[in-house]
């Protein structure tokens, strides 16, 4: 009896630590930083991003001067922070400024891990639509998304928008939810309650 209840407990503490083990496996990572992208580097949307409706991007410069990555979709040009890939500015293919973040969207906040929060602040521009705002993000999984392109493990990042237009009672708040995939280095994912904010990946390095 005794060499049965010694042969039982073994069996439950190699089960135990096998659980334990898979489980190791399968934790959330933690990531110090973007995937590093290249000059070069092309990646597509299903209905265009950050207001520009073009599809196909390629990555132009890498962290130029003031510190930005200039991506283009034939004369639509889209520019984002070279640290954290926040976005910062669109212009359409005649020139104009489409929207603005000043200094930026913190759509990212690196390092990154599941239960991350952070705060930032930023003056916005649509047209002839101006307010400030402050946003309040939680990395609160990481998890399988589905895109266009395919599944891929990503974090989910849960955000709140309190906007205010700087006129009385004209201010609010705003959800949205977005997926980074640290082996994309991009968020490939992202459900706003203004639609036309969403973007939807349709893949990368096309011919």
């Amino acid at each position: 009896m005794n060499t049965l209840i010694s042969r039982t407990c073994i069996a439950l503490a190699c089960a135990a630590a096998f659980c334990q083990t898979a489980q190791a496996d399968v934790a959330p990572p933690r990531v110090e930083a973007p995937l590093p992208t290249a000059v070069g580097s092309r990646f597509s949307y299903v209905d265009g991003a950050f207001l520009l409706k073009c599809n196909r991007w390629e990555v132009k410069e890498v962290a130029n001067s003031s510190g930005l990555t200039v991506s283009k979709c034939g004369e639509n040009t889209m520019y984002v922070t070279a640290d954290a890939m926040n976005p910062v500015k669109a212009v359409n293919e005649d020139g104009k400024t489409v929207a603005s973040f000043t200094p930026f969207y913190p759509d990212l906040n690196f390092p990154l891990f599941v239960g991350k929060k952070w705060t930032g602040k930023y003056k916005g521009q649509k047209g002839i639509q101006k307010w400030t705002s402050e946003v309040n993000c939680e990395s609160a999984a990481f998890e399988s998304v589905t895109t266009k392109a395919g599944k891929v493990d990503a974090f989910r990042i849960e955000c709140k928008d309190n906007w205010d237009a700087g006129i009385i009672f004209i201010n609010g708040t705003k959800q949205s939810t977005r997926w980074y995939a640290p082996s994309v280095g991009l968020i490939v994912k992202s459900i706003n309650e203004d639609s036309e904010w969403n973007i939807e990946v349709a893949g990368a390095d096309w011919k």
